[in-house]
C-alpha cells in the first residue's frame, strides 16, 4: 500500500532554492514522505530561463496553504527569511532539510526550519536555532550557536566554541578561529556591515583569538 505523502512548498525561486531541489531530488528516503509542488516566490518569472521540474505556484505571503502543507526555506537573506516566517509562519509549518551527506553529531540541537546542505560536518554539542541556512562544505566545531536567521554560505569554517548571532549572514569561506566569540553579533548590531555582506564575493570576516 503506497503511503500518502505530503504536500511541499519551496519558499523562494533563486539559485539556493533551484539547489535544494536538486539535492531533494536524489535523496530517495526524503522524497517518500514529501511531495515537492512548487516554488513560492515574488517574482512569478524568476525561473523561466532555467531548467527545472517544477514552477512558481504562487507568492509565499498570499498563498492559500492546506492543513497538512509544509514548507522548506530556501532563501539566505536572513531580512527576508524574517519578513516571510512572521507572515506565514502560522499557516504553514516550516519543516528542517538536512542532506543525507551531511553529518550531524549526536548532542547536537537542529531548530525548525533549518537547511543542511551536503558535505556539512556538525560537532558535538552545538546549537543550530530556527531558520537557519547552512550552504555545503561548512565544518562547525564543537560547542558552536549559530542564532536563528542566520545563513552560513559554503565552506565557512567556525572552530570550536563559537558564536553566531541572530540574523547574520557569513560570505563563503569566511572563518572564525575557535574560542567564545560574540563578536559577530556585537559587529552587526550598530552598524551597516550587513549590507556589506550581502554584496561581498569574498571572505568577510575571520577572527583571531
Amino acid at each position: 500500500m503506497e503511503v500518502s505523502k505530503r504536500k511541499l512548498y519551496l519558499i523562494g525561486a533563486g539559485g539556493l532554492a533551484r539547489e535544494i531541489e536538486s539535492w531533494i531530488s536524489l535523496d530517495k528516503v526524503f522524497l517518500k514522505k514529501w511531495k515537492i509542488i512548487g516554488f513560492l516566490d515574488r517574482d512569478l518569472n524568476s525561473i523561466h530561463e532555467y531548467p527545472t521540474d517544477y514552477s512558481v505556484v504562487g507568492i509565499a505571503e498570499t498563498f492559500d496553504f492546506q492543513p497538512g502543507d509544509a514548507a522548506i526555506m530556501c532563501i539566505a537573506n536572513p531580512l527576508i527569511k524574517k519578513r516571510i516566517v512572521d507572515a506565514i509562519g502560522r499557516k504553514v509549518e516550516f519543516i528542517s532539510y538536512i542532506s543525507d551527506k551531511a553529518i550531524i553529531t549526536k548532542f547536537t540541537k537542529i531548530g525548525e526550519g533549518v537547511v543542511i546542505c551536503p558535505n556539512c560536518v556538525i560537532s558535538t554539542n552545538c546549537i543550530v536555532e530556527d531558520y537557519v541556512t547552512i550552504n555545503c562544505g561548512c565544518i562547525i566545531g564543537h560547542d558552536c550557536i549559530v542564532g536563528e536567521f542566520s545563513s552560513l554560505m559554503p565552506h565557512i569554517d567556525l572552530g570550536g566554541q563559537v558564536k553566531i548571532g541572530k540574523g547574520i549572514f557569513l560570505g563563503t569561506k569566511t572563518t572564525v578561529i575557535p574560542k567564545k566569540h560574540t563578536l559577530v553579533q556585537k559587529m552587526f548590531s550598530r552598524s551597516h556591515s550587513k549590507d556589506l555582506l550581502y554584496h561581498t564575493f569574498v571572505p568577510i570576516l575571520c577572527v583571531h583569538q
